[in-house]
């Protein structure tokens, strides 16, 4: 696990070696540059597989193939075996080595043969060409840009923007980020810069970019198979993939949250590890509506784990929020980050390595909306006029903050009514609404469709409930889920492992029959029979709460200044972005109790704070003429001003 960054062109050793100090973080076991001609690779390294001999750059026998990567290969152990047969010679025993012999033997074809989770990039010195890759499920981020001096890749934009690439707005990714949560593959937040999205591959050759998909999720044709033996292959399944996560020289924990999936996958490591550690994170008493400790807790001791729990008050969730803010470098609508954030600085001093329960949801259809599924065919025929009075009905009765989601759940499933079953669904994954988006964003077309992504997905021509799963598995884990957990982990030195997003689990899932998902309103029906196996009934049929943060009691409590003061009309219109008459709106509606807005103000709140970070004071340091180096790097380190408003309430603009 480590960082890369790097390029073709007019690229200098010393601007890939700024691109990786920039990442540190993500590798402080070790780091190197080296330059090939028109052609600089850099990694920093948190050595996991051959702590001692797997560093990086690495080469083959004859120096012409390096390549850099990120992640790991669970099964290169037998890849090694089938590349030695075939006249290969190692010289480690690291996984990043299989990479270059599988180049040799295959081209680009190599990452066919690769199962885990990795952003690759390989220099073909014989062929002047760079290659990129990122793994089927998109765990790993890999970010480039091309212009005039060529081609740069990073593990993450900050890296980038330290190069010197233009820091401007991307205003119909902002738009989509609002209205989703995340911005769609290929695009940033910034002009300039894309993403690389999972499942592809891009090769860079005379100054030509060309990209291509090289593993898309479902598959040609369904399983034809009772569901008894399904589960029997899916718990055969999960184990094979536990066996290969836990392939390590140093020891993995698990992150155990109480809920279905990390427990069953906590249970199945305990098959395989005598002792295995596991940790959760949750709040004391005031706020015992958001914390799953005594879930934990109680399959911990089912299971036998090693367990610590760790009690978060929300001063210190609060405190942390700012720090949280600065660390992306692209608007992120997730506040659990904080949360996740905690738990990984605990973690870090443990262990190197945990395994999580990300993509189980995404998969098996996991969430209250997919319990629903079946009321979007009826709600359709509901008509228009007494769907619109029992909606207006349904907005009159107030959220709850206090992590009772029922009256909120009502209310987004009512939207719903009148609709047809794709628009509904599609209602349900906006995070803001159309109303809401309307002239939000300064200078978007409110022509454009900020989710035609998921308009595209949801007119397809598979089954509904794959084309569910390609949105749930295809974009938002992606973008979102796996997104914010790389970050907060890398953040502290971490790396998490997700079993379930494991391709062959990814394709087992989309092959199902979607009865075997969900019927008659039980979610994630398969796994939590495989689970059945190993965890009390309690556990796996427990109603799901979900990973939260209070943010909606805190942005009226502790976090009020940030809506009230950072979010305020004077604020907001200075920094050009967002219209502030809509944004107090949006705060106004919060703070009256009408409205449960926690996320999508959270959101509000992630892009207005990234555009004055990474945009404005950016284009400040991009004029270096009257700051010293003393100063830039200060002006680099995490926002004064948002730290401050959040002890004091006071703005610093």
């Amino acid at each position: 696990m480590c960082g890369i960054a790097g390029g073709v062109g007019r690229i200098s050793k010393a601007m890939v070696q700024r691109m990786c100090q920039v990442m540190r973080y993500r590798g402080p076991d070790h780091t190197d540059t080296r330059q090939f001609g028109p052609a600089v690779l850099g990694m920093v390294r948190l050595a996991i597989i051959d702590v001692s001999g797997g560093s990086q750059p690495l080469s083959n026998e004859t120096g012409d193939v390096w390549v850099v990567f990120n992640g790991e290969i669970y099964n290169y152990q037998s890849l090694r075996q089938v590349l030695v047969a075939r006249g290969h010679h190692f010289r480690t025993a690291s996984d990043t080595e299989t990479i270059v012999h599988a180049y040799e033997e295959y081209g680009e074809a190599f990452v066919d043969h690769l199962r885990g989770m990795f952003a690759i990039a390989i220099w073909d010195d014989r062929k002047q060409k760079l290659v990129l890759a990122r793994d089927r499920l998109g765990e790993k981020p890999l970010y480039f840009h091309t212009g005039p001096q060529g081609l740069l890749f990073a593990s993450e934009i900050k890296c980038l923007l330290s190069a010197g690439i233009p820091r401007a707005v991307n205003r119909n990714a902002a738009q989509s980020f609002l209205a989703l949560g995340y911005v769609p593959s290929p695009e940033t937040a910034y002009d300039g810069i894309k993403k690389l999205a999972a499942g592809e591959i891009a090769v860079f050759e005379n100054g030509v970019l060309s990209i291509r998909r090289y593993w898309s999720l479902h598959p040609q044709k369904k399983l034809e198979i009772g569901y008894e033996e399904a589960v029997d292959q899916l718990d055969a399944l999960l184990q094979d993939t536990i066996r290969h996560c836990l392939k390590s020289d140093v020891e993995v924990a698990a992150f155990l949250s109480g809920g279905v999936d990390s427990s069953l996958i906590s249970a199945l490591m305990c098959r395989e590890n005598t002792v295995v550690r596991s940790y959760s994170i949750g709040f004391d008493d005031s706020l015992s509506g958001f914390s799953e400790i005594p879930h934990a807790e109680r399959v911990a001791a089912h299971i036998k784990t090693q367990h610590r729990n760790f009690i978060v008050s929300e001063a210190d969730a609060i405190r942390l929020i700012p720090q949280v803010l600065d660390h992306y470098d692209e608007p992120n609508g997730e506040p659990t980050s904080a949360l996740v954030h905690l738990l990984c600085s605990h973690v870090v001093r443990d262990v190197k390595v945990a395994l999580g329960g990300t993509g189980g949801d995404e998969l098996f259809h996991g969430y209250p909306r997919h319990s629903k599924l079946g009321w979007l065919a009826l709600s359709s025929r509901v008509p228009r006029h007494p769907a619109s009075m029992l909606q207006n009905l349904l907005e009159r009765f107030s959220d709850s903050t206090d992590g009772d989601r029922t009256v909120r759940r009502i209310k987004r499933f009512g939207r719903a009514l009148g609709l047809s079953r794709e628009e509904g669904y599609r209602q349900w994954l906006q995070l803001l609404s159309r109303d809401q988006l309307s002239g939000l964003v300064i200078g978007v077309d409110d022509a454009v469709e900020p989710d035609q992504r998921i308009l595209d997905l949801l007119s397809g021509p598979t089954e509904f409930h794959d084309r569910i799963q390609a949105i749930d598995a295809g974009e938002y884990l992606p973008e979102f889920q796996l997104t914010y957990m790389d970050r907060m982990s890398m953040a502290n030195s971490l790396e998490v492992r997700s079993p379930l997003c494991d391709y062959r689990v990814a394709e087992f899932a989309a092959a199902l029959p979607p009865s075997f998902r969900v019927k008659e309103g039980r979610t994630k029906r398969i796994l939590k029979d495989v689970a059945r196996r190993y965890l009390p009934n309690e556990i796996v049929d427990r109603q799901k709460a979900g990973f939260d943060a209070p943010v909606g009691q805190w942005f009226k409590a502790g976090l009020r200044p940030l809506l009230t003061t950072f979010l305020s009309p004077r604020e907001v219109a200075a920094s050009g972005l967002l219209n502030p008459d809509k944004v107090e709106r949006l705060v106004n509606d919060h703070l009256s109790g009408r409205h449960d807005l926690s996320m999508q103000l959270w959101s509000v709140l992630s892009l207005e704070h990234w555009h004055r970070r990474w945009i404005e004071e950016g284009a400040r340091l991009a004029a270096p003429e009257d700051l010293s180096a003393e100063e830039r790097q200060l002006k680099l380190q995490v926002s004064d001003d948002i730290t401050s408003l959040s002890a004091s309430g006071h703005t610093a603009r």
